[in-house]
């Protein structure tokens, strides 16, 4: 799959507007922050004593085993899982092509497995993502999910990830939660779901396994007791061994980087460890402590220096971050539904992808120089420019409905054909449409995209499809597009034709000015045609 450049320089770009924004306010904090550090510093030279060290060691050595004992937990489940996986009764299931008469033998094996294991649920899918076989665990009771986020929404996000997984890998969800009710007495569980593809004996994929796994087995078997899980999210996850619950709370503390320590009063300390599950390190162990009054009087000075210290380095990413995650995360949604509609048509026809990238350089090429025009200027700004460049890719995606024996015909198509060939523009604008308004988007590029898709076609005069729109009535990205995609028409071979000269479609689209094409947008096209010419 080809996936379109970005343009250039937009992350640099991004970085040094939110610096600049920010920097009264970063310098202000630096000064006060060195200020103070170094007074600290004066009169805090005095280092932990044996004591407070030999606790903050102990304590981190405790992390670490947890840690340990964790990761080892997982690598044997995927031992284990590798071992079930690989049982003739299972594997002949899902390599034979999920064959009902062998469905009663792979859920008995899941079963035994999910009983060992204490797992909530073991659930099958074959490469569609249709459910082949589900089994749950005896003890199970009906569980309730916060903010309608259930183990099945969360099969479907990680399917995708689990799909292109090779041998051997797994992919896991984020940490979630469901409550159990039983009569009177709601108990809260903590889940995590692992997903590995599934694999025949000659290496050819048939589908994904997914285990929802109970964490209640993790706590259990740590020794420690103050020791409890800090999630991505900054969830802090408790859990009383003698009475076996949860106690799920958010307490602030931010715990980051790989490994440390965090201050909480001057007699308290976090210790803390990111957990490596197979190649991800998805959540931290962390367990606190607290120093003798007389230890934490005398080093107190140094660790709220270092608190200091590290909440200015946490105020000046979090400062940055947070204002570029957000327009970062736009960009990269714009860029993510571009990419992933537009080679849609590349996957029907390869000659599309090329000429997807031909047009929208095209189109942005022209309407620049478009942006030289006087009436023209106010309306293709830098957003237009930026809009056209992910909007124009969108333009074909109506042809993945459109039937291969018209779409990859070899010759020139019948009217029949034809007419059916035309019902891809209205195919993309409700596909850009129903994704608009099923998912709230705001972007500005998609209604330019259903604009380019929908109208492309239509012609200045008035005699184009669908609408059979006139002059300015066509929306200026479409007029632009139209030409664009017009001149790499002619400029291509296809297979009914041969590829013609740049000279000729130059006559060609002068031939149609105020009929096919806007008289505007053929003046930009000829001051500008050698620069489209080099792209050919």
């Amino acid at each position: 799959m080809r996936l379109f450049p970005t343009q250039s320089g937009g992350d640099f770009f991004l970085i040094r507007k939110l610096i600049r924004q920010n920097l009264v306010y970063l310098i202000v904090i630096f000064l006060l922050l060195v200020g103070f550090g170094i007074s600290l510093y004066i009169v805090s030279r005095q280092v932990y004593e044996e004591e407070a060290q030999w606790r903050s060691q102990k304590t981190m050595a405790e992390v670490t085993s947890g840690k340990t004992i964790i990761s080892n937990y997982f690598s044997d489940l995927q031992r284990d899982l590798d071992f079930v996986l690989a049982l003739p009764d299972l594997k002949s299931y899902f390599a034979q092509e999920f064959d009902p008469i062998k469905k009663s033998r792979a859920e008995k094996v899941l079963t035994d497995f999910l009983e060992g294991k204490q797992s909530y649920q073991m659930t099958i899918t074959n490469l569609s993502g249709a459910e082949m076989v589900k089994v749950e665990s005896e003890t199970l009771r009906a569980l309730s999910w916060p903010n309608a986020l259930s183990n099945r929404e969360i099969h479907r996000k990680l399917f995708e990830k689990a799909v292109a997984l090779e041998k051997g890998q797994i992919a896991f969800s984020p940490i979630y939660y469901a409550t159990e009710k039983e009569g009177s007495k709601t108990t809260k569980r903590v889940l995590m779901t692992l997903a590995l593809p599934l694999f025949s004996d000659s290496a050819v994929k048939k589908g994904v396994t997914f285990i929802d796994l109970d964490l209640i087995n993790v706590f259990e078997i740590l020794a420690n007791i103050q020791l409890f899980i800090q999630t991505d999210e900054g969830t802090d996850i408790f859990f009383d061994q003698k009475v076996g619950t949860f106690d799920i709370k958010n307490l602030g503390y931010a715990l980051t980087g790989s490994s440390g320590w965090y201050p909480i009063t001057d007699l308290e300390m976090i210790h803390y460890s990111r957990v490596k599950i197979f190649a991800e390190q998805p959540f931290i162990i962390a367990a606190y402590h607290q120093y003798p009054l007389l230890k934490v009087t005398l080093g107190k000075l140094v660790y709220l220096f270092g608190a200091l210290f590290l909440l200015f380095l946490s105020l000046v990413v979090y400062s940055i971050l947070t204002n570029f995650s957000v327009l970062k995360k736009t960009i990269n949604t714009q860029k993510a539904i571009v990419f992933s509609l537009a080679t849609l048509a590349e996957g029907r026809d390869p000659e599309t992808g090329k000429h997807l990238e031909r047009s929208r350089d095209y189109a942005v090429i022209l309407a620049r120089q478009l942006s030289i025009h006087k009436k023209y200027k106010k309306v293709i700004t830098r957003d237009f420019l930026d809009n056209l460049y992910y909007a124009a890719t969108l333009h074909d995606i109506g042809k993945v409905a459109i039937p291969d024996s018209v779409l990859l015909k070899n010759g020139k198509l019948t009217d029949v054909e034809f007419d059916e060939m035309k019902q891809h523009v209205l195919t993309g604008q409700n596909v850009l449409r129903e994704t608009i308004a099923k998912y709230h988007l705001t972007e500005s590029f998609l209604e330019m995209g259903m604009n380019i898709c929908a109208y492309h076609h239509e012609k200045f005069n008035g005699k184009g499809y669908p609408e059979g729109l006139v002059g300015e009535e066509i929306p200026l990205e479409a007029r632009i597009f139209a030409l664009c995609d017009a001149y790499d028409a002619i400029r291509s071979k296809r297979s009914y034709k041969e590829e013609l000269s740049h000279l000729e479609a130059m006559n060609r689209i002068v031939a149609d000015k105020n009929q096919h094409f806007d008289p505007d947008v053929v003046d930009a096209f000829l001051d500008c045609e050698k620069k489209l010419l080099a792209i050919t």
